[in-house]
């Protein structure tokens, strides 16, 4: 089977976009990276010069993590970079939302969902930890995926937060198959708990790989919310581990 294509959060580097965004994007290029995701930063460029400054250094845009506001508003920024770069996926999360008012957070989703479709977009939901709460017997984002159209509303699974709430990676990636388009890579520092890069954590990655090809994952994204050290060091580390153990 054909390996999945590998792309990148650019919020692990946001550190450096700022200071040189288009340099920070041709280096991930040049690590092997296939895609980006945006994360609010475009380093000054309008949708149409960021399209071809993408095509220039053989990037795609995958998708956009914002906010339901910029979903429900067909005139937003996201919308007119997702049109100039083809980015399909239009990504949230409402972590804070699970004990606050979870139901409320679902209707919500939905009616962003229906929003992002209208545009021509898919709406998919990065969870965190705290969607992992149990409510009753299930999860509070199993919950979410029961309640809303699979149509419409599709995941953005991502692994450390699935492991840090305390579910199995590898299963809960196969439960919501066809569900899944993108698949975070985050690994888990065996002695902290916290972030590391991947492939070098705790986290199995070819039976990840294994599970997101059957689940007709359609990207798989390294993301790294806290890097130790430079930002592209570690997106370099982690494209390397996946060269090595022939994921990407």
């Amino acid at each position: 089977m054909a390996a999945i294509p590998v792309g990148i959060q650019l919020y692990t580097v946001r550190d450096l976009l700022d200071q040189d965004f288009k340099g920070t994007l041709v280096a991930l290029a040049e690590m092997g990276y296939q895609g980006v995701e945006f994360a609010w930063h475009y380093g000054g460029l309008s949708p149409d010069e960021m399209a071809s400054f993408l095509r220039t250094i053989s990037l795609r845009a995958i998708g956009f993590h914002t906010s339901l506001e910029e979903m429900l508003n067909p005139d937003s920024t996201t919308y007119a970079y997702a049109r100039a770069l083809d980015g399909k996926y239009l990504t949230t999360g409402l972590p804070g939302d699970v004990e606050s008012n979870w139901l409320n957070a679902i209707e919500r989703c939905a009616a962003a969902a229906k929003a992002v479709k209208a545009q021509g977009c898919t709406f998919t939901y990065h969870n965190h930890a705290q969607e992992l709460a149990l409510i009753g017997d299930e999860y509070a984002l199993d919950q979410l995926y029961a309640a809303t159209d699979p149509a419409l509303v599709q995941a953005e699974l991502d692994t450390f937060w699935i492991a840090k709430g305390g579910a199995e990676v590898v299963p809960y990636i196969r439960k919501h198959a066809g569900r899944e388009p993108e698949i975070h890579l985050k690994d888990m520092n065996p002695e902290t708990g916290s972030f590391t890069e991947v492939g070098n954590g705790i986290l199995d990655w070819p039976a990840i790989f294994d599970a997101a090809k059957d689940g007709g994952a359609e990207w798989v994204i390294v993301e790294q919310d806290v890097c130790p050290g430079n930002s592209l060091d570690s997106a370099r580390m982690s494209i390397e581990n996946l060269k090595r153990m022939g994921l990407a």
